[in-house]
């Protein structure tokens, strides 16, 4: 039997058990779960399946069971296609006009998926060309596509009340709010206040979005280039209102609208095809911590947790049930954020106040720089090693976010032996203190 590594699993296995049994048997082992077959299966192909299972000699295996092995990414079609979007891409970035590559592409191109495109934006990047130059050139690569991608004749809609639905009614709002501020720039008017509201929604982004699909799913692309994009329109917004810069603020918005064609386009059907039923449940309950002044947000899925026994945790001074640890570290009114030896983010307290930075359960168990957006990640990256080799025990800020300073410390985490454990953040708001301090004086 041939079967083509690229076909979705759930179609190479719906109508042959003995494929089913025997990927299983080569390790396959999610394929026992019906849920799993309903879900992942019917989104990955057997060749990135056995990529997020780890499981890197899976080709020599069926092999051995008599199957033939067949790969039609390599297919020459397919890869001459890839090579074309790749070279209109490159002759973007090396300033040729966007009209003159647009009519070629037009001859040799019916339609185009948004992984296509993402493929050979990674590409580029993998062959060493600057991410910047790509993040700067982000809007006209998406230009390029316009009217061409697959989807966008017919958009697609997600189930109701799904992470995938909320982002996607959430970026149609935000398109009527930069049509409402392209007429008050043309006018002379402010923006007003639902200006934030997009701010937010690149949040939300940031926070649930890119990390994942770079750390879990090996997507760097939109991490890379459209998280670093949705700061700089941020910014240049903020910056244009506050020194009256009409043309900079204009030009800004018109990328902010270029960003919600990328996203419905592009982003959301990558997200759709590549992550997994139970990972879109944990990030819509994620949306939970934040504000939802665009749409409504529904009841959140009740997800499994996992169940602990009541026995005690014995320290070196006492001794506390997981329950008791749990309650008095959310009784806590500071951020705790917790990092492992090997980076790996592995708990946020869940106090009762107000969350000033949010901390997604779907974060956990990844890296803790695919967390932070690429201007930053070398920061992080830089006062880990110090961490590590001993330079520095901590570092202390204070930020004044929205009116309140909030002290922001990390902490080197060593045991009694001087180990290094990991890393501690805690994040507190220093009103009270301030308010104390001014009456003493």
């Amino acid at each position: 039997m041939k079967i083509d590594i690229n076909n979705v699993v759930y179609d190479l296995i719906k109508d042959d058990d003995k494929l089913k049994e025997d990927l299983i048997s080569i390790g396959f082992t999610g394929l026992k779960n019906p849920l799993m077959v309903k879900s992942l299966a019917k989104k990955v192909s057997l060749k990135r399946g056995a990529k997020l299972m780890g499981i890197s000699d899976y080709k020599e295996k069926l092999e051995e069971l008599g199957y033939e092995i067949c790969d039609s990414s390599q297919n020459p079609e397919v890869l001459k296609r890839k090579e074309l979007i790749k070279s209109y891409l490159t002759r973007l970035s090396n300033g040729e006009d966007l009209e003159d590559v647009r009519d070629d592409f037009k001859k040799n191109f019916e339609g185009v998926s948004s992984a296509e495109i993402m493929d050979a934006e990674e590409e580029l990047l993998a062959a060493g060309v600057d991410k910047d130059e790509v993040r700067k050139l982000c809007d006209v690569h998406s230009a390029l596509f316009h009217g061409k991608i697959e989807s966008e004749d017919s958009p697609k809609s997600y189930e109701k009340e799904s992470f995938l639905d909320y982002f996607a009614r959430e970026n149609n709002e935000v398109k009527k709010i930069l049509e409402v501020a392209e007429e008050a720039i043309a006018n002379d008017e402010n923006l007003g206040e639902d200006i934030n509201k997009v701010f937010e929604h690149y949040r939300k982004k940031g926070d649930l979005i890119y990390p994942i699909l770079k750390a879990k799913y090996n997507t760097p692309g939109p991490s890379d280039v459209m998280w670093a994009v949705d700061i700089e329109i941020a910014n240049n917004i903020k910056k244009a209102i506050k020194l009256g810069k009409k043309d900079l603020l204009l030009a800004s918005i018109k990328r902010a609208e270029e960003m919600t064609y990328k996203e419905e386009n592009i982003l959301y059907p990558l997200v759709f095809e590549k992550m997994s039923d139970e990972d879109l449940k944990l990030l819509y309950k994620d949306l939970g911590d934040y504000d939802h002044n665009l749409v409504s947000y529904g009841k959140q899925e009740k997800l499994k947790t996992s169940i602990y026994d009541n026995g005690y945790i014995n320290f070196s001074k006492g001794k506390m049930r997981l329950d008791q640890l749990e309650a008095m570290l959310d009784t806590m009114e500071i951020e705790i954020t917790y990092v492992d030896e090997n980076d790996i983010s592995s708990y946020y307290n869940n106090h009762k106040g107000k969350k000033i930075f949010k901390r997604p359960e779907s974060s956990l168990g990844r890296e803790v720089y695919y967390c932070h957006p690429p201007q930053v990640e070398p920061i992080v990256r830089n006062l880990i090693k110090e961490f590590k080799e001993g330079k520095k025990d901590n570092f202390k800020l204070i930020r004044n976010i929205k009116g309140i300073d909030f002290a922001i410390s990390y902490y080197a985490v060593r045991d009694k032996d001087g180990v290094y454990k990991g890393v501690l953040e805690t994040v507190q708001d220093l009103s009270f203190y301030k308010e104390f301090l001014t009456k003493k004086k």
